[in-house]
């Protein structure tokens, strides 16, 4: 355990009750109880085990239809299997699987990772938990969905838990690992799906009711959101590092990941240690949300400009095409806080085996380099793979860099140096330079992905 963090976060508590008051806040049976993961995990069950009077598992039914996509089958459920830690011969009882669902008749499975605190990743956690349903439970791959609940979303599953560009044959579930977020979908699906929705009794509404107030007022708080970066002073000038404002200097944004990565390996470090007491963990928990919003808001800066000018051009490039088929282009980004971050850029989520990638960036890359690397990439579909081989190789436009075809298959890699880093550039200089980007040095490829979506998607 790292005691400079402890005292840090100490320090910080300490002088940010003294400099803002502490807050009054009405009682809430869920504040009282300072739940631990398992407890959110056993609420989400409870919730998902409803049946109204009809025999329907409704609660359920509107939780798989909202977020289990490609979608599984969740009309006629009867007395589907909802687990908490479900245990198997030979399970390690520090490794079970949080939640799970399965439906009477073997049809399908819902792996539940419940990582709302951002608890590390267990080596082939998840790839253990794919193969367990299908050596125990005998559900075919193609009908098992993962969804992976963190906070805020921040939180993305560690490669060596389960890498979703690089799974083999036999883990590989494609679309079907879901990650999801307390902050934004669970809370959402409560509300909408729940509250709104008028048709469950009280005995249910109201604590679902004080659950959302729960997560919106204390651990997701828009208050926290809105004082970050006076959080964010406070502890540089309690501490050893200096990050200025605005965020806009490489050394100071590698400073604040730095921080990061020693509050998380404290924190983790306080979970495992029973002599830990309360003060320190609830301390350091308060530094940890003031310095993981604070990276959450670097990556806005960082790439969300990028993201939107992207798909702006490629979306009014091709708007006729993508009109007549009803596609749109959209993008991603994952694993931004480690070495391997990357932004996809595809079109719609029904089909995502061929796209563009930005690889490998990060908020530091973004604000403080000048050379970036895109590559297109058909993934999960050996067949698919090869005919985009044979039709960039026929017209003698690109071609792949060892001739082999494998699970994940990087068909081409491109080079790209900026003037200025991308973070730095302004809208308009952005904008040119992407441009000629997706409609000069990448136009084949994007016209082809757009083309012949309809073909391939079929396969």
């Amino acid at each position: 355990m790292n005691t400079n963090i402890v005292q840090l976060a100490h320090d910080f508590v300490e002088s940010k009750n003294r400099g803002r008051g502490r807050k009054v806040t009405p009682y809430n049976v869920f504040a009282a109880w300072k739940m631990s993961e398992n407890d959110h995990t056993k609420l989400l069950l409870s919730l998902l085990r409803y049946k109204d009077s009809s025999g329907q598992y409704s609660v359920l039914r509107g939780f798989l239809r909202r977020f289990a996509k490609p979608r599984v089958y969740y009309n006629g459920l009867r007395e589907p299997k909802i687990q908490f830690n479900p245990c198997y011969p030979g399970d390690d009882k520090k490794s079970l699987i949080d939640g799970l669902i399965v439906d009477r008749n073997k049809k399908f499975a819902v792996i539940i990772e419940n990582k709302i605190f951002d608890a590390a990743d267990q080596k082939d956690q998840i790839r253990r938990y794919i193969t367990r349903m299908e050596e125990d439970e005998n559900i075919s791959i193609e009908n098992i969905w993962v969804f992976y609940i963190t906070g805020d979303g921040t939180k993305e599953v560690d490669q060596k838990s389960y890498n979703y560009e690089e799974e083999d044959d036999a883990t590989n579930i494609g679309q079907r690992f879901v990650p999801l977020a307390y902050s934004r979908d669970i809370i959402d699906w409560l509300k909408e799906d729940v509250l709104e929705a008028r048709i469950y009794p009280e005995s249910l509404t109201s604590v679902v009711r004080a659950y959302v107030e729960f997560l919106e007022k204390e651990l997701f708080s828009s208050d926290d959101h809105q004082n970050w970066m006076s959080d964010l002073k406070l502890i540089s000038k309690l501490g050893r590092w200096s990050v200025c404002n605005p965020l806009t200097k490489a050394d100071d944004i590698v400073q604040l990941y730095s921080l990061y990565n020693e509050v998380v390996a404290c924190r983790q470090a306080l979970g495992k240690d029973e002599r830990a007491n309360d003060q320190d963990i609830n301390d350091v928990e308060q530094l940890y949300k003031s310095i993981r919003l604070a990276c959450t808001k670097v990556e806005e800066a960082a790439f969300q400009q990028f993201e939107k000018v992207s798909i702006d051009i490629l979306n009014e490039q091709w708007r006729r095409e993508l009109k007549k088929k009803q596609l749109t282009w959209k993008a991603k980004r994952r694993g931004l806080r480690g070495e391997n971050g990357f932004v996809q850029i595809s079109l719609t989520d029904d089909w995502g085996t061929a796209h563009l990638e930005w690889t490998s960036i990060n908020p530091q890359g973004m604000f403080g380099e000048t050379d970036y690397v895109l590559e297109f990439h058909v993934e999960g579909n050996k067949s698919l793979a090869n005919q985009w081989k044979q039709s960039l190789e026929a017209n003698r436009i690109l071609l792949p860099s060892d001739g082999k075809i494998s699970q994940t298959s990087r068909i081409f890699k491109c080079k790209v140096t900026t003037d200025k880093p991308i973070a730095k550039m302004k809208e308009k200089e952005l904008t040119s330079f992407l441009r000629k980007v997706y409609t000069q040095d990448m136009n084949f490829l994007c016209r082809q992905l757009v083309e012949k979506y309809s073909d391939y998607s079929k396969k």
